[in-house]
């Protein structure tokens, strides 16, 4: 029996120890496979953590660095946060070794750049002392701290006005701008870690990188719902969805990101991945750029750092992770409410905050602030960084900014910008409510406009806006549109005539008189003046430049030469028009940023500067990759694009010209031109001796604007410039430079010859040698009235300091290194002579026939 019992028993043993042996197996080839897929995990983290074949290695684009100087208007509040924009902490926060960080008192500022603060590998930013004048809203010193030296003008390091990084749709990467102001823990607010913990990972702080009770909650919350309503993924599963391995969703991936989660537990603190996970999340999508990160978001939609964030803020921001641009809609307002309030309860349950302080952030309102003032939304700059794109495109075609991890430094000004954009918008919003505008407007299109302005000694691009709204139209208004120029090509008309003139014996000058009546031209062409309107009297090239008069332009570019006039348009950069008459006025179709660049002759010395938007590309190290330099090219003489400004300040200064209004901007050198074109589009070119900011006004499909340069185009401008001398004084500070080799003369403006001592009254005209007036007035028969006797000043000091001048010499740089880099950065100046143009009434005559001087 017992035989028989053993023999019943045998193949249950074998079974069982056949089990166990499968089990053995089946656990070893487990454990293989696991350790398999986490070394494989761990290799590419490895890998990813030295910079090694990452997918995604955001490049930062940087504005300009901000420029002051003693005696700007700017308050201790706006510098601080400036620099926390910068990514600046406060020194008592600062938690990374060699990062940027501030000190403050009642009326001081320190500011103590990081080890990676610099904009050359060979130019580092100072360390500075600011003191404010708090009484006065200004800057009333500045020191540089290593020196102890003082400083007339400081600039201070630019902040990230976009990155380029990789989205993390399906299986493909695609490259994609944003905005991300980087932040540390501990300028995170607790309770908005708090909230984050609360809704998207409770256990964070205790899991190994993956949660099992987070994924059998998500299965059985979406298995009673019957659809996903929740995902069981933890924050460090986030983070190495958003850096690696992207938003695919398989099984496959998901394993891939369950095995780098645990590695990289093992690699980081825990505190280390909330940091990197705050930064690289995405939230929403504003102004033509992806927002990523909290510190980016508490900007975007809050307007305050993130450290300042409330209780129902950053609940908000918590709740709006999982769905941000749906939340972000203002037709789903009450939903992101529902949201925030359900964030605040999961909070409670945590015991993060009492029920108390729940139910008061219940009451709160939701404290968006998406739309602010009209055009403040542009100023991220989409219509700029789409040019530093291109452009960097054509430099270096192989470039991948996503991966590269670059530092692209631009010449966009911040403050410019943000002026322009408002200004812009503002300038819209009061054209629109004219009526006769608002009933020529079609549904599908809106009234539209650009400005630009360039640094008209380095061809930097200190602002772009290239429409009313990047997310409506990514048209780059400001360097594609092609529009006719009308009146505002006229400068380069005049150009010609003075450079060429018809004939040695009797050459045009500014006092050259035309008749201003309706006539026909060559070809049987007949242009008429502004509004049919004609003086019916003689009158100088001067005056019909500042009052924009066509028939006398064309009759000076038929004198000219049509040819001549079309060499001299495309010299100064502008496409070759035709010859004829209508070129004169500008019937040839130009973009604003070329009509930019070929202002910056007048103000250059006859030296057209090409436009940038780019200065040095870095590696992620501070390395110097490459380097933009500005490119001129002599276009006229200086005397004669002297002569040509000169008349252009009439435009503004004299009660006649078009641009008068600007005259209220106060006692700066300014010069303009206006422009209407038959097709309504609205310009206005402003000059100083720094910069040229063009205005365009006008509709995308050619609809009638019933309005002028005058009354469109300059209006926006004056804005723009009323706000750049606040922020930025030292591009309107000085005159215009007279160059040597102009003859003055003082003119009689009754008779157009040269004054007598009876003449009842004179101005000073400008003439290139050779070519100036030789007979005096027969009106006012008397002695030859002559200039009065200038003594100039002991010493000269320049009106302002240049831009590339402006950081003391430091350490490890010789002075004599310093001063050459300065040389090299800075403009060649001629030898020059500064005189003011005469202030009286600007009336000039043609020579007449030779006569004896009067005695």
């Amino acid at each position: 029996m017992m035989n028989q019992s053993v023999s019943r028993n045998a193949p249950r043993r074998r079974w069982l120890k056949g089990l166990v042996v499968l089990v053995l197996l089946t656990g070893l080839c487990l454990s293989g496979v696991f350790f398999y897929f986490y070394s494989q995990a761990t290799d590419q983290l490895d890998q990813w953590l030295a910079g090694v074949n990452r997918k995604v290695n955001p490049s930062n684009i940087y504005a300009a660095p901000l420029v002051l100087q003693v005696g700007q208007r700017m308050t201790q509040a706006k510098l601080i946060d400036y620099l926390r924009l910068a990514s600046y902490v406060e020194a008592a926060r600062a938690t990374e070794p060699g990062q940027g960080v501030y000190r403050e008192s009642s009326t001081l500022v320190e500011v103590i750049p990081g080890e990676s603060a610099r904009l050359m590998p060979r130019e580092r930013f100072p360390r500075l002392l600011i003191r404010f004048d708090a009484k006065r809203q200004q800057i009333q010193q500045i020191i540089e701290a290593e020196s102890n030296r003082p400083l007339q003008t400081c600039r201070i390091e630019p902040v990230v006005i976009s990155t380029v990084t990789r989205s993390l749709g399906g299986t493909s990467w695609k490259n994609e701008r944003g905005v991300r102001y980087e932040v540390h823990y501990r300028q995170l607010p607790p309770h908005l870690v708090k909230a984050v913990l609360a809704i998207e990972d409770r256990s964070f702080f205790d899991h190994a990188g993956v949660s099992l009770m987070a994924i059998a909650r998500a299965l059985w919350r979406n298995y009673r719902q019957g659809r996903t309503v929740e995902g069981g993924s933890t924050i460090t599963q986030q983070l190495v969805k958003n850096i690696l391995v992207g938003a695919e969703r398989t099984y496959q991936r998901k394993l891939q990101e369950a095995f780098l989660a645990l590695a990289l537990e093992r690699r980081l603190t825990k505190e280390q991945i909330f940091t990197q996970y705050a930064n690289t999340i995405y939230m929403g999508y504003r102004g033509g750029l992806s927002i990523y990160g909290f510190g980016a978001a508490a900007r975007e939609y809050f307007n305050k750092d993130v450290s300042k964030l409330s209780l129902p803020e950053a609940a908000l921001l918590a709740g709006m992770i999982h769905r941000p641009a749906y939340y972000l809609m203002e037709e789903h307002r009450d939903e992101a409410l529902k949201r925030r309030n359900i964030v605040l309860d999961a909070m409670v349950q945590q015991q993060a905050i009492s029920p108390e302080q729940a139910e008061e952030a219940k009451r709160s309102p939701i404290g968006l602030t998406l739309k602010t003032r009209p055009g403040e939304v542009e100023a991220n700059t989409p219509y700029f960084l789409d040019y530093v794109q291109e452009q960097l495109a054509r430099e270096m075609p192989n470039l991948d900014l996503a991966e590269a991890g670059y530092r692209v430094y631009t010449t966009l000004d911040m403050g410019l910008q943000m002026a322009a954009s408002v200004a812009v918008g503002e300038g819209l919003a009061v054209l629109e409510r004219d009526l006769r505008i608002r009933r020529s407007m079609e549904r599908d299109d809106s009234l539209q406009a650009a400005l630009v302005v360039l640094d008209a000694r380095s061809g930097d691009i200190l602002a772009m806006v290239g429409g009313r709204s990047y997310a409506q139209s990514q048209l780059n208004r400001v360097t594609d549109a092609q529009r006719q120029p009308g009146s505002a090509i006229k400068p380069f008309v005049y150009a010609a005539a003075l450079s060429s003139g018809m004939h040695e014996e009797n050459p045009i000058t500014l006092a050259t008189m035309y008749m201003d009546a309706k006539r026909s031209f060559e070809d049987g062409y007949t242009p008429e003046n502004f509004g049919g309107k004609y003086l019916d009297r003689m009158v100088s090239v001067r005056e019909a430049l500042a009052r924009s008069l066509n028939v006398v332009t064309v009759a000076l570019a038929q004198d000219t030469g049509y040819s001549v006039v079309a060499n001299m348009i495309q010299r100064c950069g502008l496409p070759r028009p035709e010859s004829s008459g209508a070129t004169a006025l500008g019937a040839a179709e130009v973009t604003p940023l070329e009509l930019a660049s070929a202002y910056t002759a007048f103000v250059a010395g006859g030296r057209r500067v090409a436009p940038t938007a780019l200065r040095y590309l870095a590696s992620s190290d501070g390395s110097l990759v490459r380097s933009i330099s500005t490119q001129r090219q002599s276009v006229m003489s200086p005397q004669v694009a002297y002569i040509v400004l000169s008349a252009l300040r009439d435009v503004i200064r004299q009660p006649y010209g078009t641009a008068y209004e600007a005259a209220a901007l106060g006692d700066f050198a300014l010069a303009g031109k206006t422009g209407t074109s038959q097709r309504s589009d609205a310009w206005f070119v402003g000059l100083t001796p720094a910069i040229v900011c063009v205005v365009w006004v006008g509709f995308d499909n050619n609809s009638p604007l019933f309005k002028t340069g005058s009354s469109a185009a300059l209006p926006i401008w004056i804005s723009f410039m009323r706000q750049a001398a606040r922020l930025r004084p030292d591009l309107l500070a000085g005159d215009f430079v007279q160059p040597e080799g102009l003859i003055e003369r003082l003119v009689d403006p009754d008779t157009g010859m040269l004054a007598t001592t009876r003449c009842p009254k004179n101005r000073i005209e400008f003439f290139l040698e050779g070519r100036e007036l030789a007979v005096y007035c027969s009106v006012h028969p008397g002695p030859a009235l002559e200039l009065p006797e200038i003594t100039p000043p002991e010493t000269e000091q320049p009106a302002s300091v240049p831009l590339r001048s402006m950081t003391s010499v430091q350490e490890g740089h010789s002075r004599d290194d310093a001063e050459q880099m300065i040389s090299d950065l800075n403009d060649e100046k001629p030898q020059t002579r500064p005189r003011r143009i005469n202030q009286q009434t600007r009336i000039s005559l043609r020579r007449p026939s030779p006569v004896e001087s009067p005695q």
